[in-house]
């Protein structure tokens, strides 16, 4: 039986309570993982059993042994709380799923008490209890949630994760997570006539492996090898998943520490300083896809192995369900205007994630098929290799003069880190300034004479490479890439010998890239510039002087000589080539790591094969998203009740069941009976399935709006725990309306009935008044809602007028009766005042009585009151 690797690059979007969606994505994908892998894996516990034999004999079907490997993650937000915590599963040999009688968290109890581990979490997580994910009403804070309890069981969860493993287990894997940064970020750029400008740029990714990375010591002319796990520190991985999902009022901003800013894990921006705010990465990035393909193509090949990206994306798309429509030619008024544009920047990011998925996998593939059919051709065929080292011959003087112009233009992109763009048109170097390069020593470029010979030797005889770290680099991942397509072809009896030629390539290219690394290291420290003195001959002899001390030449040198022992020298000198023709006119075109690759986009759109008999079959297919409770209330809707995040969880299972078995080649049947096993697994029935199904449904249609909200409040309020939720974030949300302002969030708390005793007499005024409108309002959101009375204030007290005017009557008396003038005249004058205050309290007490029965009745309106069934349910 042979074996084929399923090599994942998983890309997890943001998407707040849709993490617990996104939690059964990541379980089920864990489990296939493990099912499908080395025997030392850790095993299914008792309820998955059944699921995992299925997973493995599917992945064993055809006399092929496949193997899925997740190797490299990225996530955002909710996605970057799951990508955590799968790439610690992967790198300590664990699971997702650990043993629920051991301590899996840290808390010294037990944590078992039936059902997947981690939906065990994400339930209880996810809940807005108060005093826990929803702070104690006059817990200091500026935002909703309380972020520090999170970031608390965040580290919990990893270190619960990470300590189940064990090493045999563990696995290569690198993740990335996003976060955008506060403040002032931004680099300058400079346009063609030298002027400068700013450019903000406010996106912060962070890079953790457990990848064993080759590592080139140019004093020795050494290799050796990196073995740092940096996913083990479970608490700067949190800090870091904590900062990707700290969502904007949700969540309060991380600060980044030096830890964090240090390179590694921060990769971008590189010269920053620490001390930055953080929020959520999904603010200006959800799918990092460019850092994930570039690592993509740096692993190592020892077999056959197919790739695949998995974009794992909680919604349909943008299109019909988020856009306004407008019903006619007339002018849309500036609700509906302002409503579409709201969806605009949402657009904006998945078209991007699009655009660049679909360059990147251009890129993968066209810019590399051509040289790739050209060479495959040449081997196999001896005239077109007679014809093509002729071309090459022919073409190498302009090839070396393009890769002088290439380096130096390269070199100073490099050493200036991200303050380099293609705006400045100074890069772009005359013929005069390329004869000046070569008439100095150029260990990077070979002679512009026609000579095409892979190696040359040093005074002491030994090989060196002459053609830069660049060309090394293309030359063997032709080599490489022409062995993975043979071995994908080849019968089985020839499969040894090419696996042993593909990771002779496979370690030829790591320690190839380890040079390359090491240069850019050296060149990044380097004080490089087009513009002074010098200009590009400065820049070449500062580069000569770079490769001499690492010893580039001769290091390459020794790396092609072994690799043409084992492929043979005809198989090199046609790669080198087919470099030569192939970029003789394209010198600055930068250095494109890019491996082919197959998109799959897994979201909640996927028919739900297990209803294929019923109905609620093509109910299911037209909710796509919304049949997730997670997908309503601007994503934060699963947080309402535990029933929720439980549902939510077991299609997140579903799904993935239904992608990953298509892209291993399962039927439908294949797909609805695994699907059936999940719900034994999760203990769901298939009748119950169907009635949620129809009641996500009439719940939540296309156009739902402001109707969906009220729906779920009326389901919360059905419960204790419901009324809890709604009751507790209402509190705090009002609690911390006092981060907006002093002032302002004074009297937001006044108005709201939060300060029981105003400071001041208008604050005191704003909570009576508004007390008809607060108790209306309440008693639609909150069943059985209990609210301290508002104080009326002095002025508002019923018993004023009348008193008022009593005192203005016997003035009057007064004035009539005493016979000193003086006197009369001051009671009368007090009469007429008091006469007036008390009908001007007796008129604006009518009045206000008036507003405040307006304004509860608008109320009662428009804010549905809890239906009867829910208040008896």
């Amino acid at each position: 039986m042979s074996d084929h690797e399923i090599r994942i690059a998983l890309v997890l979007n943001g998407g707040v309570s849709l993490a617990v969606w996104m939690g059964g994505v990541t379980h089920e994908l864990d489990l296939i993982r493990r099912a499908s892998g080395a025997a030392s894996a850790p095993k299914a516990q008792s309820y998955d059993e059944e699921l995992a034999a299925r997973w493995r004999a599917l992945c064993r079907r055809g006399g092929e042994r496949r193997r899925v490997v997740v190797d490299v993650i990225a996530g955002t937000s909710a996605g970057g709380l799951n990508g955590s915590l799968l790439a610690t599963a992967i790198a300590n040999g664990s699971t997702l799923d650990p043993d629920s009688d051991s301590d899996s968290n840290g808390d010294g109890d037990s944590d078992g008490d039936g059902g997947p581990w981690l939906r065990q979490r994400w339930v209880g997580l996810g809940s807005l209890e108060v005093g826990k994910l929803v702070p104690a009403v006059g817990v200091p804070s500026t935002s909703v949630l309380d972020g520090k309890y999170f970031l608390k069981e965040l580290k919990n969860l990893l270190d619960g994760v990470a300590k189940a493993g064990k090493p045999s287990a563990a696995e290569p894997v690198t993740l990335f997570v996003t976060a955008s940064g506060l403040g002032v970020q931004q680099f300058e750029a400079k346009d063609a006539a030298g002027q400068r400008f700013a450019v903000p740029d406010h996106r912060y990714l962070f890079c953790f492996t457990s990848e064993k990375a080759a590592v080139y010591d140019g004093k020795q002319r050494e290799f050796s090898v990196s073995a740092k796990n940096g996913l083990r520190d479970t608490g700067l991985l949190a800090r870091a998943a904590r900062a990707s999902a700290s969502f904007p009022a949700a969540f309060g901003p991380v600060l980044e520490t030096p830890n964090m800013a240090a390179s590694p894990p921060r990769v971008q921006p590189t010269q920053a300083e620490s001390g930055t705010w953080l929020v959520d990465g999904g603010v200006l990035d959800n799918a990092p896809f460019g850092p994930v393909l570039d690592v993509v193509a740096r692993r190592p090949v020892t077999g056959r192995a197919s790739r695949y990206v998995l974009y794992v994306v909680p919604s349909a798309g943008i299109g019909t369900a988020a856009e306004t429509r407008l019903a006619d030619a007339t002018e849309p008024g500036w609700r509906v205007a302002a409503m579409s544009a709201v969806q605009f920047p949402r657009e904006v990011d998945f078209r991007s994630d699009v655009e660049q998925l679909e360059r990147l996998l251009l890129e993968a593939d066209a810019s590399w098929s051509d040289s790739q059919r050209l060479f495959d051709r040449c081997v196999g065929q001896q005239d077109e290799r007679l014809r093509l080292k002729q071309a090459a011959g022919l073409l190498q003087p302009a090839y070396a003069r393009g890769r002088a112009a290439g380096g130096v233009w390269e070199a100073v992109t490099i050493a200036t880190h991200d303050q380099s763009t293609v705006l400045d048109a100074a890069t772009a170097l005359s013929e005069a300034e390329i004869d000046e390069i070569l008439d100095t020593e150029h260990p990077w470029v070979p002679e512009p004479d026609g000579s095409i010979a892979p190696l040359t030797s040093d005074k002491a005889g030994d090989p060196c490479w002459a053609w830069g770290t660049g060309a090394a680099e293309r030359v063997v991942r032709l080599v490489l890439r022409s062995l993975r397509t043979q071995i994908d072809k080849a019968p089985r009896e020839l499969r040894a010998d090419l696996e042993r030629r593909l990771k002779a390539t496979s370690d030829s290219l790591l320690r190839v890239q380890a040079v390359r690394d090491a240069l850019s290291e050296e060149l990044a420290e380097a004080d490089l510039d087009l513009q002074p003195a010098g200009g590009a001959e400065a820049v070449a002899v500062a580069l000569n002087d770079i490769f001499e001390a690492l010893r580039v030449q001769r290091a390459l040198g020794d790396e092609f000589a072994a690799l043409i022992e084992v492929v043979g020298a005809e198989v090199v000198e046609t790669a080198l080539e087919v470099e030569i023709v192939s970029r003789c006119t394209s010198a600055r075109t930068p250095q494109q790591r890019s491996a082919p690759f197959q998109f799959l986009r897994l979201g909640p759109d996927i028919p739900l094969r297990l209803l294929d008999e019923l109905p609620e079959g093509s109910i299911a297919n037209d909710l796509k998203e919304r049949i997730l409770y997670g997908s309503q209330v601007g994503h934060f809707g699963a947080f309402g009740a535990a029933d929720w995040r439980r549902w939510d969880w077991l299609m997140g299972r579903l799904h993935c069941v239904a992608h990953l078995g298509a892209m291993l080649g399962a039927d439908p049947a294949w797909i609805r009976e695994t699907q059936q096993l999940v719900l034994e697994s999760e203990e769901w029935k298939l009748d119950k399935v169907a009635e949620r199904v129809q009641r996500l449904a009439e719940d939540f249609p296309v156009d739902a709006g402001l109707a969906a909200l009220t729906t779920m409040r009326d389901e919360l309020n059905t419960s204790r725990e419901g009324i809890a939720t709604t009751k507790g974030l209402a509190d705090r949300m009002v609690d911390v309306s006092g981060g907006l302002n002093p002032a302002v969030g004074d009297w937001v708390k006044a108005m709201a009935g939060r300060k029981n005793k105003p400071e001041t007499w208008l604050l005191q005024v704003a909570r009576w008044f508004t007390e008809p409108a607060r108790h209306s309002l309440w008693h639609r959101l909150v069943k059985n809602a209990e609210l301290i009375p508002a104080q009326r204030p002095l002025i508002f007290q019923r018993w004023l007028p009348p008193a008022l005017l009593g005192a203005a009557a016997l003035l009057l008396v007064v004035a009539g009766v005493v016979d000193l003038a003086a006197v009369r005249i001051v009671a009368a004058l007090l009469a007429g005042v008091v006469l007036t205050a008390g009908v001007a309290a007796f008129v604006g007490s009518l009045f206000i009585r008036r507003v405040r029965r307006r304004i509860r009745g608008w109320i009662e309106e428009r804010v549905p009151a809890i239906s009867p069934g829910s208040r008896n349910r």
